[in-house]
């Protein structure tokens, strides 16, 4: 989701080294005694130019790719609101966070959503392709070896009425090649590798607070390859709290196959945790973006909360993708006062690999040649 946190970022802000702690957990600081980083070292990856607002994150073998999100939907040009009319891009860097290439995505008319998950293949070069989750119902697909290529429709929702009615946020591969979708109307999607979309869960349990927004945001599959976990960001169910649900990876799943894996409790006098992407470490440890409170919570494998790391870096840390030992996380900057200075890729020495994501082989990639 994009920009309804103006409504909830109230009250004066509490300073991040001190918020949304477990207690007896304290931010990590760096040893000056020694040149090894310690875990939560914050610092900057790369500077994301306009239109800014970078949201999701995809880690390759020689790059990494940057998705913007810049439309608002509280727009007033008049007030210096965004209606995406120059649309959004994709970036990619290259591992050293030096920008290698810009792909320009055209938005439909008048859309004040963008883009946010992004997923690799495995397709081997030159048929190496990312797909794109348009907030906008869409998912495409960008051809990444071949020069100059323009962003192809792979999937779209099958419902009328733009983001407000279906609002494809994360996605991810399973091992046979489905793409799983969260949209926080709220559902989740499983698109078939031919690029037909169909709802494969719905419930009012895992609506957002707003009933239109603040549902399904990040999703992520597990170790085992047998659940597909998801963040809402402002629970109905759980006012106001963050929560994480994991749903098995059968053809129809039921509301009686949701389970409830943690719950971000609302602490008075702080803001709301807001959770957003999420990442699993090869340990089963899994990694959750609180755009609310600037953190990253860790959890463990069954689920407690382990850890928080925050960082004065931190503006609303958005999608999370593994490179090495440290997370990259996207600097979103959705305060009500944007700052471009906060528009970063962040890397934060976490001090475990990350579980590797599935990238089955697709095809298609010769619909995308320019």
């Amino acid at each position: 989701m994009k920009k309804k946190m103006r409504w909830l970022r109230i009250g004066p802000v509490v300073a991040l080294a001190t918020i949304g702690l477990s207690p007896g957990i304290a931010p990590a600081l760096a040893n000056e005694n020694t040149n090894h980083p310690a875990i939560g070292d914050t610092s900057v990856f790369a500077s994301v130019p306009a239109p800014g607002h970078p949201f999701g994150v995809a880690v390759d073998k020689n790059r990494v790719y940057i998705s913007t999100s810049a439309g608002d939907f509280f727009a007033d040009p008049a007030k210096g609101g965004h209606l995406n009319s120059d649309g959004e891009r994709v970036f990619a860097y290259d591992k050293k966070g030096n920008l290698v290439t810009t792909t320009s995505i055209a938005t439909m008319p008048k859309s004040n959503m963008g883009l946010f998950g992004l997923v690799l293949d495995g397709n081997p070069r030159p048929d190496h392709q990312l797909y794109i989750a348009d907030m906008n119902g869409r998912i495409l697909r960008l051809a990444l070896d071949q020069k100059n290529a323009t962003p192809v429709l792979f999937a779209q929702a099958p419902l009328a009425g733009g983001w407000k009615v279906t609002m494809w946020n994360d996605l991810v591969f399973d091992r046979a090649g489905n793409l799983f979708m969260t949209d926080d109307k709220p559902r989740l999607w499983r698109v078939t590798p031919d690029g037909q979309a169909s709802i494969w869960f719905q419930d009012p349990g895992i609506a957002g607070f707003f009933g239109f927004a603040g549902g399904p945001l990040g999703g992520r599959i597990d170790p085992s390859g047998k659940f597909l976990y998801f963040t809402i960001t402002i629970s109905a169910a759980f006012p106001g709290e963050a929560v994480v649900y994991r749903l098995p990876l059968v053809d129809h799943p039921s509301a009686s196959d949701l389970q409830l894996v943690h719950r971000f409790p609302v602490v008075p006098g702080q803001q709301l945790p807001q959770a957003s992407g999420l990442a699993f470490a090869e340990s089963g440890n899994m990694y959750v973006g609180l755009i609310g409170t600037d953190q990253i919570a860790v959890l463990d494998p069954a689920g407690n909360e382990i850890r928080r790391i925050s960082s004065p870096l931190f503006h609303s840390p958005w999608g999370l993708a593994f490179m090495g030992q440290s997370l990259l996380v996207t600097n979103a900057d959705i305060q009500p006062f944007e700052i471009p200075d906060h528009w970063k890729v962040l890397k934060v020495f976490v001090g475990e690999a990350g579980l590797p994501l599935n990238r089955p082989r697709t095809s298609g990639a010769e619909d995308a040649e320019s």
